[in-house]
């Protein structure tokens, strides 16, 4: 064998050698990459603008266009009431057909736009045939809304759009708004609305879809509110209550689900307020029951299940809150029925600022007896809050005795507080470090 073949055969076996070593060793060993395809160029601007934005505002202007040659027509007698409503359904009708076939075509955005144009024209033909026309009966007129609001939702799911979504849930909620009477039947208008939100967030759960969600509760919210502070809600207080907290634990649980902390303040603000409305009056004494009620559920939840830091922080806030609710709720009763209505106010002020200040000093002791910040933290703020209210409101408001009593009492819980943080201030401070936290 020639030299030079021989020193190539052996240098090949020695680097065999080499790679078998470098694997028994777990070495890498350095192989060509393969070449990588390129990344697909991301869409521009200019076509998310021309496909979704530009499709929208011609959608919606269309609607428009349609509405305003309606109003045309009517304004010249070319066509009666019949006709005008018969037309709008027509038309609306035929720009969701025309969506489907788009759609099957590949062209999925601007299906989209056109599907919620017809979807709104056949909200708005409905509507006019019984509010302004009284062509149907109102139970006709009703049931037509909601197979309206049936074929957006079915159309959003097949589409994967949340704005159709948006117009099946805003539908199917405001109709019987619309069409009038709704709250003078709470039970069968709360009964509906339960429904239609369950069906939403298990619907926008799945999808993913965020507004649709805060839609629902938001509109939810602002109706019960609004029931709430009718006239004819006195006289059905228990049903009010029962729905109250139906609403509450569904939207509760949607937020848990969902891991949405911004959703629980919300939820127990609107829950709270909505209950001091209907039970203020006739049932006051309950007001503090329900308010401990909604303590627990939130309390036990933070201590309960897998949660996020943020979602767990809220629960535990939000249980303390109601606490603290439920106690001044109970603490302004008794202020009523025991002093004399020269000196309630005084009375009802300068009580409430001492009890946010002995609360304030136990959450500062409970936080350094089990290291919890959060609990420190709620301490501190219940006391910036009485010290913003004792210098606000307090040193004018109240009557020369109570002014004295007040500053008197805050400024030894003040200092109490003050000498629990000196006198673990060490430990504190650790703490805080090991957390890799600043204070």
């Amino acid at each position: 064998m020639h030299p030079d073949d021989l020193l190539a055969e052996l240098q090949a076996q020695v680097q065999n050698l080499e790679r078998r070593v470098a694997m028994l060793e777990g070495r890498e060993v350095l192989v060509p990459s393969s070449p990588k395809l390129p990344a697909p160029e991301p869409e521009r601007l200019e076509s998310r603008l021309g496909i979704t934005l530009v499709n929208r505002a011609g959608a919606i202007t269309l609607a428009f266009g349609i509405l305003f040659f309606f109003k045309y027509a009517v304004d010249n007698r070319w066509i009666g009431a019949a006709g005008r409503v018969t037309l709008g359904m027509v038309a609306g009708l035929l720009l969701v057909g025309v969506a489907e076939r788009l759609r099957s075509r590949g062209q999925q955005a601007f299906a989209q736009g056109i599907a919620g144009c017809g979807i709104a024209i056949l909200y708005t033909a409905l509507y006019a045939s019984f509010a302004y026309y009284r062509l149907f009966p109102q139970w006709l007129a009703f049931c037509g809304m909601v197979a309206v609001c049936v074929l957006s939702f079915a159309l959003s799911l097949r589409y994967g759009s949340s704005v159709l979504a948006v117009l099946g849930t805003a539908g199917a909620i405001f109709a019987p708004v619309f069409l009038g009477h709704a709250f003078l039947h709470p039970f069968l208008f709360f009964s509906y609305l339960l429904v239609v939100d369950i069906a939403v967030f298990a619907a926008a759960s799945r999808r993913h879809w965020a507004i649709v969600s805060a839609i629902a509760f938001a509109a939810t919210a602002i109706l019960f509110v609004v029931w709430t502070c009718s006239s004819v809600a006195g006289a059905s207080t228990g049903t009010g209550v029962l729905f109250l907290c139906a609403f509450f634990a569904l939207f509760f649980a949607s937020s848990l689900r969902a891991a949405a902390p911004a959703l629980l303040p919300l939820n127990a603000g609107w829950t709270v307020f909505s209950a001091w409305m209907l039970l203020d009056h006739n049932h006051p004494d309950w007001l503090a029951v329900f308010a401990l009620g909604l303590a627990a559920v939130h309390l036990i939840a933070a201590v309960s299940g897998e949660r996020t830091p943020a979602v767990r922080n809220w629960l535990y806030i939000l249980g303390h809150a109601c606490i603290l609710a439920a106690a001044l709720r109970e603490l302004t009763l008794w202020a009523v029925n025991h002093s004399a209505p020269v000196n309630r106010a005084s009375v009802i002020g300068e009580s409430t600022s001492v009890f946010l200040a002995i609360y304030a000093v136990a959450e500062i002791v409970l936080g350094v007896l089990r290291r919890s910040p959060l609990d420190r933290l709620i301490g501190l703020a219940l006391l910036i809050a009485v010290v913003g209210k004792l210098y606000c409101y307090d040193v004018w408001q109240l009557t020369q005795f109570y002014r004295i009593s007040a500053f008197v009492a805050l400024g030894i819980l003040l200092l109490a507080a003050s000498y629990i943080y000196s006198r673990y201030r060490e430990k504190l401070e650790s703490l805080w470090a090991g957390s890799g936290a600043e204070p």
